[in-house]
């Protein structure tokens, strides 16, 4: 034991001596030769600091390490014992240049100095993160203090790639573009200068999952929309959203099928960026870093377009809140694409330029403060109609007419009319076919001014129509109006808005010109009686204002009848009857005679031609019922009925309503003459002709029971009454006989019809 601790503080002491620079020993007079200085001594970086390494010194106890910086005195680094020949500098600094040396020793002494070297210790730089980036892979890593640049190595398999090596790299981050979907890749990094590289290791790795391409994000109506191409390997989509200054959140994720997202929850005005990330499992692709931005802007909503005051389209729409400005856009049905018209402030739009009778469609965009545009609707179509032009208006004696060039582009017109400029125009006629380029406004009042205006049509869209419009004072003609009485025939007429009186004038049938037969020297007075008329001729009168040769009153007749001279009103049922009706109409006409024909309305459409003729020979059309129903066996609708039914059908013919009612077989009761609002015509004399069928029965029926005021009942359905007709009319012309119808007489006689009163005679 001794021994052992004598030979420790022996080795001891050596070593001690053996530290003194210089120092030679000797032993029993001998001196020791010095050490050779190690060769070979070479340094690179590993990870952990700068490795050095040296070859032997034969008889070295150990090796001395010295390091200095570049322009400094050396330092010993470290002591090594003989056996190693390397040693790690774990203290060296990045980035730093050093130099270094070694020296071996022994008992006897420090051997000499190694060459030096000089060496730059770079840190390896550690891979914080492989992860799936923007169109590859981005791999960052630890700044390495003094490097220059950086070398970025890859590793798939047993395959090694540079991928990236570049000086001046100031970036500790790298995206490697070149990799395939699905395949696992590793990295490591080296940091390096001109002449100096770090150490490296492969640390990270990542399966590559691109991120989606994001095609672009758009508004929509009501929506913001996203497209975006498919990413291979994606099992999901994740959309994540920021608004304004936010952070991104996921609002949504879908399934690997979807390349598209509407995104409802946006607000007018605000502006959202997206981003679309890939899913795979927990692996993650990566995103366009400042997504894809857009602002939300709502489109225009209800997008009219009407034809108004101007030739031309004058578009409105909704306002859009916190919108700078709209774009209005067009196209016709040979256009592929919208044409910008014009960016407009207001939310509508005067297009002059649009042609006329050609259909457009029209779009509006917004336009958002501080950026963004609104989605555009699909349009809406128009026809663009010009307004009529060259309107006239002229005052007539039924109305005032307007007139106007056609328009070949519309279906129609629409005429409007107020009372003043102050007032709003209103409808009052629509016109059907463009053809049709003319209205009388038969509602004008006497001596009232109007202005009128005329919009073309075509199905519900009006066309363009002149604002002011045209105006005019609607003075017309007197209207008049012709009855009989005891005391000769009556005119009547409306008051004319201007003159000092008026003059009646007539003529006969077959005279040349008309006579003024009285003068009246007031406006107020609108009545007088001619009780002069020519006898046994029709007479025509009409009513000249005084002091305007203009105003002339359109021409009225009425059948000169004698109160004086007998007469007698005959009158035919249960007709028409084409072949007996013309036969009885040709032998009236032939002796300036009239009858009154009370017909069934089953059979007026049928032989409406002639209730034509009978019309217009001036005989009387009554009601004989629809159906020749006894009325008094019938409730009071029935009798409606039946009557109306009739006066339908012969106002469709003729345009006027019978005035009379002859009730089928003369019956009734106190029902129907409280149901039957006309007078109810029976007679004193029947001729029985429906009976006997015979033509000197009636002939002779007839001249033994006639007499002045005679209501003579007969049948134009028999070819013997026709024949009784004409052999008896001429007999009673002969005896003084006026054959009139029965109004005509009953007017003449002074007798004042009743409704639902029974007359037999006048």
């Amino acid at each position: 034991m001794k021994k052992r601790l004598l030979s420790a503080l022996m080795l001891i002491c050596a070593v001690t001596l053996l530290c003194m620079e210089g120092a030679v020993f000797s032993y029993a007079g001998d001196e020791v030769a010095i050490l050779p200085p190690p060769i070979n001594l070479t340094a690179e970086n590993n990870i952990g600091g700068v490795e050095l390494s040296w070859s032997s010194v034969e008889n070295a106890m150990g090796y001395k390490i010295y390091r200095s910086k570049v322009g400094e005195e050396p330092i010993i680094l470290e002591y090594v014992t003989a056996e190693k020949t390397s040693y790690t500098d774990i203290t060296a600094e990045s980035g730093v240049l050093y130099t270094y040396t070694v020296k071996a020793y022994s008992l006897s002494g420090d051997g000499e100095m190694s060459d030096t070297y000089m060496h730059m210790y770079l840190s390896t730089p550690v891979l914080t993160s492989a992860t799936n980036g923007y169109g590859g892979i981005t791999v960052k890593w630890s700044k390495s203090p003094g490097a220059k640049g950086y070398t970025i190595y890859r590793k798939t398999g047993n395959k090694t790639t540079v991928v990236s090596s570049a000086d001046g790299e100031k970036s500790c981050s790298y995206l490697d573009k070149n990799v395939a979907a699905g395949k696992r890749y590793r990295y490591c990094v080296v940091a390096k200068t001109d002449s100096y590289k770090s150490a490296y290791e492969y640390k990270v790795s990542t399966e590559y999952l691109p991120a989606p391409v994001v095609k672009k994000a758009e508004n929509r109506n009501g929506y913001v929309y996203l497209t975006w191409e498919k990413s291979e390997k994606a099992q999901k989509y994740k959309i994540y959203k920021k608004t304004g200054d936010g952070s991104y959140k996921g609002i949504k994720t879908l399934p690997n099928s979807s390349t598209s997202y509407k995104d409802t929850s946006v607000k007018n005005g605000v502006s959202y960026s997206y981003r679309i990330v890939a899913l795979n499992g927990n692996n993650k692709s990566g995103y366009k870093k400042d997504g894809i931005a857009v602002k939300y802007v709502a489109s225009p909503q209800n997008i009219m377009v009407t034809n108004t005051t101007f030739n031309g389209c004058y578009i409105k729409w909704s306002k859009i809140e916190n919108a700078e400005s709209y774009r209005v856009y067009r196209k016709d049905s040979k256009s592929s694409g919208w044409k910008l018209l014009e960016t407009v402030a207001k939310n509508s739009y005067k297009d002059t330029t649009a042609l006329n009778g050609v259909q457009y469609t029209y779009t509006v965009r917004a336009n958002g403060k501080n950026g963004g545009r609104s989605y555009y609707l699909s349009g809406t179509k128009a026809t663009c109609m010009y307004k009529p032009e060259n309107v006239t208006l002229t005052n007539t004696s039924n109305g005032v007419t307007v007139k106007w060039s056609k328009i070949t582009a519309g279906t129609g017109y629409k005429i409007y009319r107020k009372s003043s400029a102050k007032d709003d125009y209103k409808l009052i006629k629509k016109v059907s076919g463009n053809t049709v380029t003319s209205y009388t406004d038969t509602t004008a009042g006497n001596g009232k001014s109007y202005i009128y205006t005329v919009r073309a049509v075509k199905g519900s869209l009006n066309g363009s129509y002149k604002k002011s419009g045209y105006g005019i004072n609607y003075i017309c003609a007197p209207e008049l109006t012709l009855s009989h009485s005891p005391k000769g025939i009556v005119l009547n007429w409306n008051k004319s808005p201007v003159g000092n009186g008026y003059e009646i004038q007539r003529k006969a049938k077959g005279e040349n010109k008309y006579t003024t037969i009285k003068v009246i020297n007031s406006r107020n007075t609108t009545s007088a009686v001619d009780s002069k008329p020519v006898y046994g001729k029709y007479n025509y009168y009409r009513i000249k204002v005084k002091t305007d040769e203009k105003l002339i009153s359109s021409s009225q007749k009425l059948f000169g009848i004698d109160p004086n001279k007998k007469m007698v009103a005959f009158t035919y049922d249960d007709g028409p009857n084409t072949s007996v009706t013309n036969s009885i109409l040709k032998t009236l006409k032939k002796y300036n005679s009239r009858a009154t024909f009370f017909v069934v309305g089953s059979r007026v459409n049928t032989y409406k031609d002639c209730i034509i003729a009978a019309n217009n020979q001036g005989c009387e059309i009554g009601n004989h019922t629809y159906n020749h129903t006894t009325l008094t066996s019938v409730s009071s609708e029935r009798i409606n009925s039946e009557i109306n039914s009739t006066n339908s059908a012969v106002k469709k013919i003729i345009g006027k309503t019978p005035s009379l009612v002859r009730t089928p077989g003369g019956a009734t009761n106190t029902t129907v003459k409280n149901t039957v609002d006309y007078p109810i015509i029976s007679w004193s004399v029947d001729t029985l002709d429906w009976k006997y069928r015979n033509k000197s029965s009636v002939v002779s029926n007839i001249k033994s029971n006639v007499k002045d005021g005679s209501i003579v009942l007969m049948h134009d359905l028999y070819s013997s009454t026709a024949s009784a007709t004409e052999e008896i009319v001429p007999w009673l012309v002969k005896n003084g006989y006026q054959i009139v119808t029965v109004s005509e007489m009953m007017a003449v006689k002074g007798v004042d019809m009743k409704d639902g009163t029974v007359y037999y005679s006048a």
